[in-house]
């Protein structure tokens, strides 16, 4: 997606126009390319070549970052079942031990630490897509 601004300041004799592009396409508009090749034409090699290389630089960057959320996500949902599991074990070991006070407390605040602990995740997370 492309944005174009363009200002423009007239006095009585003089005139001054500003124009900026921005685009997120890799490559550069055909025009300044053109004006490059006007200029240099040995540069518009060089230009192609030094945007394929932020191109495949950008696209392994995005892998990778993708990869390590991917990850860190995966680590944390298998952390929560393995914490959530430990402590209904404990329960239970508990509540056969005759102490069932104790593990209705350690059963009681596991769940609801380990749930909170997940919508308050998912509503950052939200939060954080959006943009807030």
């Amino acid at each position: 997606m492309a944005k174009s601004t363009t200002a423009q300041l007239r006095n009585k004799d003089s005139h001054v126009t500003v124009s900026h592009h921005e685009t997120d396409a890799p490559v550069l508009p055909m025009a300044q390319i053109e004006r490059l090749h006007a200029i240099n034409p040995a540069r518009v090699d060089w230009v192609f070549d030094e945007t394929q290389k932020e191109g495949d630089f950008r696209r392994k960057e995005i892998t990778r970052v993708n990869t390590m959320i991917f990850t860190e996500r995966m680590l944390s949902m298998f952390a929560g079942l393995t914490i959530g599991l430990a402590a209904l074990y404990t329960c239970y070991q508990l509540a056969m031990s005759g102490h069932d006070v104790v593990a209705g407390v350690v059963g009681g605040t596991t769940v609801v630490g380990l749930v909170s602990a997940f919508v308050i995740g998912v509503k950052r997370r939200g939060a954080a897509a959006q943009g807030k």
